[in-house]
């Protein structure tokens, strides 16, 4: 199930869609995601495009939910 945070893109944004696809489909449901920087955790962005996503992917890894299809 999709976080409250998720706004989706409008329906013909073909590669937005492309990239909430790859996000959901390797556990990034839009839930918040943090990076520590030293003592203080932040508050990471989600990605706006594609490539972007396929990075945030890797580096944020563990804290993805499992996703089973």
């Amino acid at each position: 199930m999709m976080d409250i945070r998720f706004r989706p893109p409008k329906k013909r944004d073909d590669k937005q869609w492309k990239k909430v696809e790859f996000l959901v489909s390797h556990g990034f449901l839009f839930q918040k995601v943090y990076c520590k920087e030293g003592p203080v955790w932040y508050r990471e962005k989600y990605p706006s495009t594609l490539e972007q996503a396929k990075e945030f992917v890797v580096k944020y890894k563990d804290q993805a939910f499992e996703v089973g299809i």
